[in-house]
């Protein structure tokens, strides 16, 4: 086992996160024989949730360690946590790959926020530094042997100002009531106002800005609603006559209003034979039917 790797013991009690780091002296695949830092005891560490492996001098280790200077580490010197993020990579990283890497070593997003542009701004021009085409963007690799150290020590990212509570003010004297005001049309309209407001439709911007609201509104409208509604804006949009006219000559509407027009006829044509048979059997019904015959009177 190298004397490189490190292990962190991450504990969770009563909502302190507290952590214990350590040197690996040997692992047995079920437990990791463990000299603690800061006592200089050896124990015997079970594999399990809340252990975690990392590479002491890495970031992964340092923000296991100690998550408050990591943060601390990031304010200070950002450039320097990418280049070492960048140089523990396998990969290289595109700038979201950088900040989610970073958030998965749970750097803050606010921290992120405030001192990552200013990492961002020099790393394409950082030396040992390459640009690399991935997918449909740039991504970034470093390729240099010397990176920059990053501090031991560092003072916290302070946390922004609280903003101040405001000054209480002497109560105002009781005013005459004002009339309520006017509640504002929501932004969504009701089924009921919809159609209307299809209804009155005048410009196929007006129609088109309706049928872009969420689609459980959509619903409720017609198709007789909106194909009247377009039937209207024809009437004085050369555009959508032109479209309906297209549609209706030669697109889907036109082909399933001739196949249903060759199918009326064919049914009709049918209904013709049908109602001819049924007159041929009655006809026929009459003519075999005993009862039906003409009694002659008794000779």
């Amino acid at each position: 086992m190298s004397a490189d790797q490190g292990l962190v013991r991450v504990s969770d009690s009563f909502g302190v996160r507290r952590t214990r780091a350590g040197s690996i002296l040997a692992d047995d695949g079920t437990n990791y024989q463990v000299k603690w830092d800061d006592t200089g005891e050896e124990e015997l560490v079970p594999r399990g949730a809340g252990v975690h492996v990392a590479t002491r001098g890495s970031l992964r280790f340092l923000a296991l360690s100690d998550s408050r200077l990591f943060h601390a580490v990031f304010a200070q010197e950002p450039l320097a946590v990418v280049l070492h993020l960048l140089a523990e990579s396998s990969v290289p990283l595109k700038v979201r790959e950088i900040r989610e890497r970073l958030a998965e070593l749970g750097l803050r997003n606010e921290t992120w926020a405030r001192h990552g542009p200013r990492a961002l701004a020099v790393l394409p021009k950082w030396p040992n530094v390459v640009r690399r085409q991935k997918g449909d963007t740039l991504a970034y690799t470093w390729v240099g042997d010397d990176l920059p150290e990053l501090p031991s020590e560092a003072e916290p990212d302070p946390e922004p100002a609280p903003t101040p509570a405001p000054v209480s003010k002497p109560a105002p004297s009781p005013a005459k009531p004002v009339a309520a005001a006017t509640p504002a049309e929501p932004a969504v309209p009701s089924a009921e106002r919809l159609r209307r407001q299809m209804s009155a439709a005048r410009s196929l911007g007006e129609v088109a800005r309706l049928l872009t609201l969420p689609r459980e509104f959509v619903a409720e409208l017609s198709p007789e609603v909106v194909a009247s509604a377009l039937r209207r804006v024809a009437a004085e949009d050369r555009l959508v006559a032109g479209w309906l006219d297209a549609l209706t000559a030669s697109g889907p509407i036109g082909a399933l209003t001739e196949e249903l027009a060759t199918a009326r006829a064919a049914n009709a044509a049918l209904q013709s034979r049908v109602d001819e048979l049924e007159e041929w059997w009655t006809a026929l019904e009459q003519s075999t039917d005993p009862g039906t015959a003409t009694r002659q009177p008794d000779s």
